[in-house]
């Protein structure tokens, strides 16, 4: 049922004809979830003659709404009738890049620049086509004029953080994203990318705490929730761990990382029969996944099945004829399976692998 703001709001635009009263219209059906309907009359408010505010305002809830022709048309108009504004273009060169025509991206920021030289978010948004074309030196230069004309740009400070850790200069990263924080608390990109860097550094409370600030600033992200996982994961977490990467699976069934990971956490538990069913669901999304397949017969064996631990792990020395780890293996469920030939093969093909060191535990 509409809300009597909502059904005042619709007899007015109705009624007046008035464009300011059908943007306000407009606005609120998107606010109440009627989404279509407001994008419709957008559409239609737009192919009159309005003032350039109302064309403005329209041009950006068409942008926002993925509209991208419509958008592209109201902006192209407005950087007709405001040559001298730098945002039609700035949102021209944005709706191209969407469109994958990165060239004329380019062509609309470098004007934007133009007539704007001072503003640090036209820098920002070229710096971000330029990245997406994989030219990460000219997206560096423009990431830092963003933040020399405005020190607290958090998403500049950000996406060039990403770039230094691409190039492997994790520690500039690291500092970079703590600038980002410190101007925009409340970026969950800054915390996510920040938390992977601690992640990779093996700091796993650290990991933990910063994505745990980015779930709850975007409690969705299948990348942080999954990444949530993987730090529990390290740190020893299982229950933890478990928790997170169901909830990844729940945003997006078909993630076989965290179906082989929730495997994992059953088989860190000794819980094999419960792993190996997991583990073989994981092994229909990817029939030839060593790892998989590896931990599959693991569990066999430590389940004292090794009948069953042969076909996995003769399977993964053909798909990884350098891993040792699944001959070792190999040759303990040929022993126990009464293979002695076999099983001596097995244990000198790992030798040569691990070039006369001793075989390491299973993960």
């Amino acid at each position: 049922m509409e809300s009597k703001e909502l059904k005042e709001l619709r007899r007015l635009a109705n009624e007046s004809r008035n464009p300011d009263a059908s943007i306000e219209l407009i606005l609120a059906l998107s606010r109440a979830g009627a989404r279509e309907e407001a994008v419709s009359r957008c559409r239609r408010l737009v192919r009159g003659e309005v003032r350039p505010e109302v064309l403005e305002t329209a041009a950006r809830f068409l942008f926002e709404h993925k509209e991208l022709e419509s958008a592209r048309e109201c902006f192209e108009h407005l950087a007709a009738t405001q040559d001298g504004r730098a945002l039609p273009y700035y949102y021209l060169g944005r709706i191209h890049e969407r469109m994958g025509d990165h060239l004329v991206a380019a062509e609309m920021h470098e004007r934007a620049i133009e007539v704007e030289p001072d503003n640090a978010e036209c820098y920002y948004r070229y710096g971000v086509t330029l990245a997406h074309r994989e030219r990460r030196d000219d997206a560096e230069r423009y990431y830092r004029r963003a933040i020399a004309l405005d020190q607290g740009h958090a998403r500049a400070y950000t996406n060039l953080g990403c770039l230094l850790d691409m190039r492997g200069n994790g520690n500039a990263a690291i500092e970079l994203f703590r600038k980002a924080l410190e101007h925009d608390p409340h970026s969950a990109e800054a915390h996510y990318n920040l938390g992977a860097l601690y992640g990779e550094a093996g700091s796993h409370d650290r990991a933990i705490r910063e994505f745990m600030h980015a779930i709850r600033l975007q409690p969705e992200s299948v990348e942080a929730n999954f990444n949530l996982g993987v730090a529990q994961f390290g740190q020893g977490d299982l229950a933890g761990a478990e928790e997170s990467f169901r909830k990844v699976l729940k945003l997006d069934g078909s993630h076989q990382s965290a179906q082989f990971l929730i495997g994992m956490v059953y088989y860190r538990k000794g819980l094999y029969t419960r792993a190996i069913k997991v583990l073989q669901q994981a092994l229909k999304q990817d029939t030839e996944n060593a790892s998989i397949l590896y931990h599959i017969g693991v569990c066999y064996n430590r389940m004292d099945q090794p009948g069953k631990a042969i076909p996995p792990l003769k399977r993964v020395t053909e798909l990884t004829p350098d891993d040792g780890r699944a001959y070792y293996y190999l040759g303990v469920v040929y022993d126990k399976s009464g293979m002695p030939d076999e099983a001596r093969a097995s244990y000198r093909a790992a030798d040569t692998r691990f070039q006369g060191g001793s075989a390491p535990n299973a993960a």
